[in-house]
């Protein structure tokens, strides 16, 4: 990606963060001039989407957070803005049954990112049902170059051993994911993109790989805990590997053994 294209969208995504609390301060400031502005304009639900228009603009709308977002946003704020009308007790059952369609719509081994089946039947030297013990846990073996998987209420664990990791896509929805990189290599720099909400991802990568973190997000964290993370003194062995995508609601935690 080119840096002025990229300093480009970072200026727009500030842009529109400034639109929206300007938008939100002039609703407080008339709210407490006593104009009269319906209850639910202050409410989690509208935050939700709020926060769904700023991740779709500043990514294109390309990812799928700001529909999850605005969907379970518009979804709670039917309940303020209809009078009489309870939709709350339903959202889980709503969202059990979408997920069950999707798996139907998609009956593929890794759900609805089933791209990836493709890119493996492709791939000759793609390991596939190999399991292998890592630290005590079994973590399925993965030597294709780029990284597809999606874990909806569920986890998954991979263990990548392609010596060209090219990166890839990591997408939860109230879900975890383990990815083990130490037997992974990198040839100058990858990157691999997030889609988290309510979720979590863990990467386990080399000491000496240099991390660049430009993942944004909503209450998330991205949290290096790797005893060597020197990323000045690492870029020296051309090992870049970066971090791009949202993360709302859930967190992304970085080790080494």
């Amino acid at each position: 990606m080119d840096n002025n294209f990229r300093d480009k969208k970072r200026q727009e995504g500030r842009i529109m963060a400034g639109l929206i609390l300007v938008g939100v301060g002039a609703a407080l400031l008339l709210r407490n001039a006593g104009f009269p502005l319906p209850y639910w304009l202050f409410s989690w639900p509208v935050i939700l989407i709020l926060v769904g228009i700023y991740s779709g603009f500043k990514h294109n709308f390309r990812n799928n957070t700001w529909i999850i977002l605005m969907g379970i946003g518009g979804f709670f704020l039917l309940d303020r803005f209809i009078p009489g009308i309870r939709l709350a007790p339903y959202f889980w059952p709503v969202v059990i049954i979408a997920v069950g369609i999707l798996f139907i719509l998609r009956p593929h081994r890794h759900g609805w990112m089933s791209d990836r089946d493709d890119e493996k039947k492709n791939d000759p030297d793609a390991i596939t049902g190999t399991r292998e013990t890592v630290s005590g846990s079994s973590y399925a073996s993965d030597s294709s170059d780029r990284l597809r998987l999606a874990s909806v209420f569920s986890g998954v664990k991979r263990n990548i051993v392609s010596k060209n990791f090219q990166g890839g896509k990591i997408s939860c929805v109230f879900g975890g994911a383990d990815i083990d990189l130490t037997q992974a290599d990198i040839q100058g720099s990858a990157e691999i993109r997030f889609e988290v909400v309510f979720g979590g991802v863990k990467l386990i990568i080399p000491p000496h790989w240099v991390v660049y973190n430009e993942v944004d997000g909503v209450f998330h964290g991205v949290d290096d805990k790797r005893k060597y993370n020197a990323t000045t003194g690492a870029a020296g062995t051309g090992k870049v590997l970066t971090l791009r995508g949202s993360v709302i609601f859930g967190g992304i935690e970085i080790k080494s053994y």
